[in-house]
């Protein structure tokens, strides 16, 4: 990845597959499949932890750099993991949006 221009999210189905494959180079071989819906079960933990203490729900303060940054890292790996699991991921986010403008919002009371 080029780092002296701006990133752009169009890269990040390119740039799963350099880290999938980097991973790989580093000798993380073992259940890919697994590996990597662990990693993005663990980064979604670390920004919830990052939001609680932003939001001072817990014993220790966070900055609002913290939770961007692990949300990143959640964005990131759910790319890697795609990648990984041959999902399409764009296909899939598309196909869930529209489950998601087409369901109700909330019950009326």
């Amino acid at each position: 990845m080029d780092n002296t221009r701006p990133f752009t999210l169009s890269e990040l189905p390119a740039v799963a597959g350099d880290v999938a494959a980097r991973l790989i180079d580093a000798g993380f071989t073992e259940a890919p499949h697994l590996r990597q819906a662990l990693a993005l079960a663990e980064e979604a933990g670390e920004f919830v932890g990052a939001v609680r203490r932003h939001y001072g729900m817990a014993r220790r303060t966070g900055s609002r750099e913290d939770v961007e940054a692990e949300l990143a890292d959640v964005v990131i790996t759910a790319f890697v993991t795609a990648h990984t699991m041959g999902i399409d991921l764009e296909r899939a986010v598309g196909e869930k949006l529209g489950v998601v403008y087409t369901r109700g919002w909330r019950e009326e009371r």
